[in-house]
């Protein structure tokens, strides 16, 4: 059973995503068949209990400002292109032995490992980001782009990838990406075909790794997470600018992450799969590239923050603990009230949240 809290503060993460309604499956645990434990906000005995009165605080309270908090408008500066392509392909043609899931199967590594990755990380330093997709994907919207294992792409898209560069943009991208047209077929060219040219190298040869150091921990990060795993691209850069290295008497020579400036923008590339630690300074170094960082980025997990304009053209800030601790923090923000304690908070007014809670402040 979730802790004292969680439940409430499950309803705001929701709500401080976009969300208008949070609904629950279901009112009350079912008294027979394959999903008698899959509990509902009722127990067996469908009586009032923790669960009942963790919600019933939550409704009275959106009573008093939920008209606040609707229709909230958020406008994320980067965004992680998801391929349903790319995805069921590396089922088919797994990179590596993927982890089974609760059922017997094999779990999905490029959702759950790949895309899983960059999105825990961006989380856990608070930086908002949508979900575009291949079919209608606007790269013009965002600052940063994040390509995970674009596997699967027709010359359209990644030539729309390249001139997104070209024209000022800035992109991390992962190994494997333009290796197959829309057809899953293998391009006929130097991999990583359209794409050679924004990302300043080629390959000819890769390889399946289980770890590889990096050479003089090119990111500061403790010895344990300064590795590669998983898949080497034997890169070889034209206009690229090598950023890690493998510490290995062959792959030695090939770079494990490169960065290419085209026309305007980066493309920061990927041949490896590499330690959270890693990708976190790689995010927020690409971030800063792109001048999107902010006073967000100042607060990392368990503390979170998500935020948004509401009808009333105010700016809306949630925090959330996401611990078991009490936790403070300064509040960076314009002047405003925190909704649930309908007080009054400065600018740089310290702020006290407990453990598995969350404020929320609108602006004045």
């Amino acid at each position: 059973p979730p802790y004292d809290g969680q439940l409430r503060q499950n309803v705001y993460a929701h709500m401080g995503s976009g969300a208008n309604m949070v609904e629950y499956w279901h009112w009350h645990s079912i008294h027979y068949g394959q999903e008698t434990y899959w509990k509902g906000v009722l127990s067996h005995d469908l009586q009032p209990n923790r669960a009942y009165a963790e919600y019933s605080k939550v409704a009275h309270e959106l009573q008093k400002f939920g008209k606040k908090l609707v229709n909230l408008k958020i406008t994320n500066k980067v965004a992680i292109l998801f391929s349903h392509d790319a995805n069921a392909a590396l089922n088919i043609m797994p990179f590596k032995n993927g982890k089974q899931d609760m059922w017997g199967g094999t779990s999905n590594a490029y959702r759950n490992e790949l895309v899983g990755q960059f999105h825990k990380v961006l989380f856990r330093n608070n930086v908002g980001v949508d979900f575009i997709f291949p079919e209608n994907a606007k790269f013009e919207n965002y600052d940063l782009v994040i390509i995970p294992a674009l596997y699967i792409a027709s010359d359209d898209v990644l030539n729309k990838i390249s001139k997104y560069v070209e024209n000022g943009g800035h992109v991390i991208m992962q190994f494997k990406s333009g290796f197959c047209d829309e057809n899953s077929m293998v391009r006929p060219m130097l991999a990583p075909g359209p794409l050679r040219k924004a990302c300043g190298f080629y390959y000819q040869e890769f390889s399946n790794i289980r770890e590889l150091t990096l050479k003089d921990n090119p990111f500061k990060v403790e010895e344990k997470a300064n590795k590669a795993y998983d898949w080497a691209e034997y890169l070889i850069p034209e206009t690229a600018k090598p950023l890690a290295w493998y510490d290995h008497q062959y792959f030695g020579k090939y770079p494990a992450i490169t960065i290419n400036n085209f026309g305007k923008g980066t493309l920061l590339y990927q041949g490896c799969a590499v330690s959270d630690e890693i990708q976190e300074k790689l995010i927020l170094q690409e971030m800063d590239r792109a001048g999107i960082k902010t006073v967000d980025q100042n607060l990392h997990w368990p503390l979170v923050t998500k935020s948004g304009v509401n009808d009333a053209g105010k700016k809306v800030h949630y925090y959330y603990n996401y611990s078991s601790q009490k936790a403070s923090l300064a509040y960076p923000h314009k002047a405003g009230t925190e909704l649930v304690a309908g007080k009054a908070v400065a600018s740089g007014a310290s702020m006290e949240i407990g453990p598995w809670d969350v404020l929320i402040v609108e602006e004045n």
